[in-house]
């Protein structure tokens, strides 16, 4: 069972409880860290589209500064084609 959002300790515990299987729950800013769910018997914690948003919101701030500034600083700290390569290498 997927539970967007239920991230409290005590809500998240009644449920591992209370579900008669795995629990996942969906987590995203101000939620606990992964390891703490896990702690109280959740199976999976997901973030669902909150890394394409936040990937969204760069290509966002990028898009403003060129228009607004004309500058590139929110460009930097990307990943070169290798560094990519190499994650989609591990990931199989």
């Amino acid at each position: 069972m997927l539970v967007p959002g239920a991230v409290d300790p005590g809500i998240v515990k009644e449920l591992v409880n209370g579900v008669g299987g795995p629990l996942n729950v969906m987590a995203g800013p101000g939620a606990p860290t992964v390891v703490e769910p896990a702690a109280l018997g959740v199976a999976r914690v997901s973030v669902g589209s909150g890394i394409a948003q936040a990937a969204h919101a760069l290509v966002r701030r990028a898009a403003r500064e060129l228009l607004d500034t004309g500058t590139y600083r929110s460009l930097g700290g990307g990943l070169d084609h290798g560094e990519v390569n190499a994650l989609l290498e591990r990931a199989r």
